[in-house]
């Protein structure tokens, strides 16, 4: 909770250092944190840059990546917990509906795909069994690429003119999660 929260006033300190032309055209990028679900058992929390280009007024596409620093999960059949953290590889694309007279406030819809390259490594205690029954510890780290897909909802506030501070949550095919951040 620490984290999110040091975060979280990292990208509002870095709002005022940036900024861009009352021009919603053009280059775009942000910075968010994001919680993810996936069931019961899995679970992760990111940082994430965005970078990428602002079609027109209502349409954004880019790429997404960062750094899964908290993550846990069932890997495979092997019993145990495994922690693991991960570098997303995400495109994205997000659509813009401006709401009111000023169009200050949009809601936004979109979607993303890409992978997460993660790398797993067995929780302290976890143990399995080998072929005579005996208890071990499984520390061998694991590489995988997991694709990621899904859509995203939420709500973004022009707070500076340059700045926009967005919330949301994200849909994927896996669970849920929420998300909070940024855009220049």
């Amino acid at each position: 909770m620490k984290k999110a929260l040091l975060i979280i006033a990292t990208l509002i300190l870095t709002s005022g250092a940036y900024a861009q032309t009352k021009d919603v055209k053009g280059f775009q990028w942000g910075v968010s944190y994001r919680q993810e679900i996936f069931n019961l058992t899995n679970s992760t929390a990111s940082a994430n840059l965005s970078l990428g280009y602002r079609i027109d007024r209502g349409n954004y596409v880019g790429v997404r990546s960062g750094y899964i620093f908290t993550g846990h999960t069932y890997v495979d059949a092997d019993p145990g917990t495994y922690y693991f953290h991960g570098i997303p590889a995400v495109a994205e694309y997000t659509h813009y509906f401006a709401i009111g007279k000023a169009k200050r406030t949009s809601i936004i819809a979109g979607t993303e795909g890409g992978w997460v390259f993660a790398n797993y490594y067995n929780g302290f205690g976890c143990t399995t069994w080998d072929d005579n029954r005996h208890q071990v510890y499984n520390t061998d780290p694991v590489d995988k690429t997991i694709p990621c897909v899904g859509i995203k909802t939420g709500i973004d506030f022009d707070i500076a003119d340059f700045t926009h501070l967005q919330f949301g949550i994200i849909l994927n095919y896996v669970g849920f999660g929420v998300m909070a951040g940024l855009t220049f």
